[in-house]
């Protein structure tokens, strides 16, 4: 959960230089120019380009928010959300809150491991390479596969 933290929180951080370099593009100078640590040329990958795809905003491309409204906010944002739930479940694990039920947190999980389908089939589709983003559909998938297990484990006592 805090590696996800972390790397969401980096991909809002990137995606926040990339729009600020665009909107001040003139008045940039040439020695503040940003580049991302995982903008890789060796490998062609680029995750300033692929922050900014109309899918870097989920909430708004599948029309459940208004596009540029204050809810229209980057996939990082959300991960920085989800990570910062997983945490917080997995150090308070014997609460009874709705939210640290495990077939709920299996619901949540799901969703998570969802966008990172959606996401990791886009970035084939268009053939480019973001090292942050895989690296956070590989912790989706972990995260979704401790749920499930948890969730089949909890089930199985209930039978015995």
């Amino acid at each position: 959960a805090i590696l996800g933290f972390i790397l969401s929180a980096y991909s809002v951080h990137v995606e926040h230089k990339v729009l600020q370099k665009n909107l001040h593009d003139d008045n940039i100078n040439p020695g503040e120019e940003f580049r991302a640590l995982c903008d890789i040329d060796a490998i062609g990958a680029s995750c300033s380009a692929v922050f900014q795809l109309p899918e870097g905003k989920m909430l708004s491309f599948f029309g459940i928010v208004p596009k540029d409204s204050a809810l229209d906010i980057p996939n990082g944002v959300l991960g920085m959300l989800f990570y910062i739930y997983v945490f917080i479940r997995c150090n308070l694990k014997k609460s009874k809150v709705i939210l640290l039920d495990s077939r709920v947190n299996a619901v949540i999980c799901s969703l998570a491991l969802a966008s990172s389908i959606f996401l990791a089939r886009k970035l084939y589709i268009i053939k480019e390479i973001c090292v942050v983003c895989l690296t956070t559909h590989v912790i989706n998938t972990t995260v979704f596969c401790r749920a499930v297990l948890e969730v089949m484990k909890k089930g199985k006592e209930k039978v015995t």
